[in-house]
């Protein structure tokens, strides 16, 4: 079989079924022979294909040596392409699950994380991956009471559109290895419009305690970076919890890679807290057309962008079900108000 046949067969194939359908013995002369023998004829898509079949069950010693292959033999933007593959899922087995906790062997872990990060200061990419809290911050769910509870906040959704980066939800909310919650989670922002997610949760001691959010959040965040070194964040948080705090941490510590750090400003910062913020770079924002107007005036986004962050927040503020007028009509003030610093700052670019 040459090899267009052979990324055309493992593209139409049923993975991983047709690795359940091979005995232990079967599926060995396989991985040999595709994956140690002709690794390079291999496409990214392929290679991506095989990879994402073999975390799912048992990732016995052949399994992992195979990934460990496949992505060694994969370099610069191929490889960026090849884990953002990996992480694109629909369930809890993205790419921080695969590299640190379905391979168990930490020589091979330490060899795919090396090689990530040799070619991560080699090929830098361009595009952004959005790193974001999740309540208060793309939806009204905890000290936020100006919209009615579980609302999308507007603009937001777009926003994340006009980025085109991945989207990186990092939550204290409880995970597990098994991935059981957050499959609900999934299936909950789903049904809100929020897909195509990876998702860096905590542990149930994680959720409760503010300083223990706070670390979890950290270590995601740091696992985050030594799986995509080569690309800038924009982060989001709220002013409601740990978010001041932990994006100033952040901003500080990874400096560049940070291209915007931004808080929902659901509660008023106190002078500390807002010092801490101004130092380190970290903004606030009101309204997510504020936060587009802030990221246009980065050069993150364009004019086109912007306008349309600002059309789609005025169409989402027109679909919520307000309980009261007058909750209404103070949203559509704030709305307003950044709208029009919007529109200033797009006559003057």
């Amino acid at each position: 079989m040459t090899g267009e046949g052979l990324n055309e067969w493992i593209g139409s194939a049923d993975f991983p079924k047709a690795f359940d359908a091979l005995s232990t013995s079967a599926e060995k002369a396989f991985l040999d022979e595709v994956v140690r023998g002709r690794t390079q004829e291999l496409s990214v898509r392929s290679r991506g294909i095989l990879i994402k079949a073999m975390q799912v069950g048992a990732t016995y010693y052949q399994r992992e040596r195979a990934i460990r292959d496949l992505m060694l033999a994969t370099h610069g933007h191929d490889l960026t392409v090849l884990k953002r593959h990996i992480d694109r899922c629909d369930d809890h087995r993205d790419l921080a699950q695969l590299l640190f906790h379905d391979i168990d062997r930490s020589d091979y872990r330490k060899q795919i994380l090396d090689h990530i990060h040799r070619e991560g200061r080699l090929h830098p990419c361009p595009e952004v991956r959005i790193v974001t809290d999740l309540d208060d911050t793309i939806y009204c769910n905890w000290a936020d009471k100006r919209f009615p509870p579980k609302t999308v906040y507007p603009g937001v959704l777009q926003l994340h559109q006009e980025l085109r980066g991945d989207l990186v939800v990092l939550t204290g909310r409880v995970g597990d290895t098994a991935g059981i919650l957050e499959r609900r989670y999934r299936k909950r922002l789903g049904a809100l419009g929020v897909k195509e997610i990876t998702m860096l949760t905590g542990s149930l001691v994680h959720q409760f305690v503010h300083p223990w959010i706070f670390s979890k959040k950290w270590a995601n965040l740091e696992r985050h970076y030594r799986l995509f070194p080569e690309m800038r964040i924009v982060m989001f948080g709220d002013t409601g919890q740990a978010d001041p705090e932990f994006l100033s941490k952040a901003a500080c510590h990874y400096g560049v890679q940070v291209a915007k750090a931004m808080l929902h400003n659901v509660k008023a910062l106190p002078p500390a807290r807002q010092a801490l913020c101004d130092q380190s770079g970290v903004s606030v924002f009101d309204t997510y057309v504020g936060a587009a107007l802030q990221l246009f005036q980065a050069r993150l986004l364009t004019s086109e962008k912007l306008e349309r962050v600002m059309q789609a927040a005025l169409q989402d503020l027109d679909k919520i079900a307000f309980p009261a007028p007058d909750m209404r009509r103070a949203r559509l003030q704030e709305l307003q108000q950044d709208l029009e610093q919007a529109e200033e700052a797009l006559k003057g670019a």
